[in-house]
């Protein structure tokens, strides 16, 4: 007897989202011991906002509740920190989860959804599991987004279009002056979805300022998370902003009670923690120096970057440095999934995992 198949069609060819591998995974994997250094997942080596992890022990004992549904005292301060309306604000349990409501509720067959190549992978796999069109425009120069030619990509079937600055997974960006050329050219009736996940990180003088078109009417979203600085990848938080009336439809699409009691107070907190993040920021920049530095003698090649990663693009196969490093108790993300099939992406770690993986890489990638 042959049994259904209750997949929607669009999934049928569906491939979910690869994660990078936990650090007991790995232990339990390759029987290691002591101390394994994870940097595959851009995650905040100095751990948690001190005043999020106050937050969170003080309120430990509200979790018998259900959460806040309209998130009130958080749509508030993130409100008040951007200058729009709390009806502005759209809160998710993390930035990947606006990107899946963005799928659930504006995409269907028909409609294109437009991006880079080499980009955030759940951009992809929003608009195929919504049965969208995916149009990934290849990239200027190998490791940057090629605004120009987007723009020349848009057609009437053009629905949404999603623009990673600085870019997961090759650190790159874009200016402000080519963010305006562009926003400039994208016709109306085009939502335009800017992730900053990585802005803080951002130190150039020319940063673009998405609110500066949201705040002229335009269709655009900005999406936020407290994943990288704040270190509350875990608790799993983020917003978005965007005009009243489509954060009002994309709520339509938001599963119930979709940030926890924990969460809301912990980022409340984070958002007043200015001593940890400028602490995660010069200790990023300090770290980021380092590795380069170790690794200036190989024959790599490591884009710019204005995030707390590095794309590391060397002679060999990326898969085979990550299982080697693995066997020496470093985590990394190879990158052949993402077009760089010699490449694997490295975040900063305590400086003692830092210099473990130079020295890893100096012998596995030694002439």
């Amino acid at each position: 007897m042959t049994k259904r198949d209750y997949r929607r069609e669009s999934l049928k060819s569906f491939k979910p989202y690869v994660v990078g591998k936990p650090i007991e995974e790995v232990r339990r994997e390759l029987g290691l011991e002591g101390r394994i250094a994870k940097l595959a997942s851009n995650e905040n080596p100095l751990g948690v906002s001190p005043k999020a992890l106050k937050a969170i022990r003080d309120n430990a004992d509200q979790v018998c509740f259900y959460p806040d549904d309209n998130h009130y005292y958080f749509k508030k301060c993130v409100a008040d920190q951007y200058e729009v309306g709390m009806d502005q604000v759209y809160v998710a349990s993390g930035s990947v989860e606006v990107i899946e409501v963005i799928g659930a509720t504006f995409l269907e067959p028909g409609d294109e959804v437009l991006t880079s190549q080499s980009t955030f992978a759940m951009y992809a796999l929003g608009a195929k599991k919504a049965g969208a069109t995916f149009i990934p425009v290849p990239m200027k120069d190998r490791y940057y987004y090629d605004l120009d030619a987007m723009v020349a990509a848009i057609t009437p079937h053009t629905k949404v279009i999603f623009l990673a600055n600085p870019n997961n997974p090759t650190g790159t960006w874009f200016d402000g002056r080519q963010f305006d050329a562009f926003m400039d050219k994208v016709p109306e009736g085009v939502l335009v979805i800017y992730d900053s996940a990585y802005c803080d990180f951002f130190t150039c003088p020319d940063k673009p300022d998405p609110m500066k078109h949201l705040r002229a009417g335009r269709d655009i979203m900005l999406l936020h998370t407290f994943s990288k600085t704040y270190g509350l990848a875990g608790l799993r938080i983020g917003f978005a902003l965007g005009p009243a009336m489509v954060i009002s439809h994309l709520n339509l699409g938001r599963v119930p009670f979709n940030a926890s009691v924990l969460a809301q107070v912990a980022a409340i907190a984070a958002l007043d923690d200015h001593d940890f993040v400028t602490r995660t920021l010069s200790f990023t920049k300090q770290e980021l120096a380092f590795i380069i530095e170790g690794l200036a003698g190989l024959d790599v090649i490591i884009p710019p970057t204005q995030t707390n990663f590095i794309l590391i693009d060397t002679r060999k196969d990326g898969q085979w440095l990550f299982l080697e490093l693995q066997k020496r108790g470093i985590i990394v993300r190879p990158m052949g999934g993402y077009g760089f099939p010699n490449a694997v992406r490295v975040n900063v770690g305590l400086r003692e995992d830092n210099e473990r993986f130079v020295a890893a890489m100096q012998d596995l990638l030694a002439v």
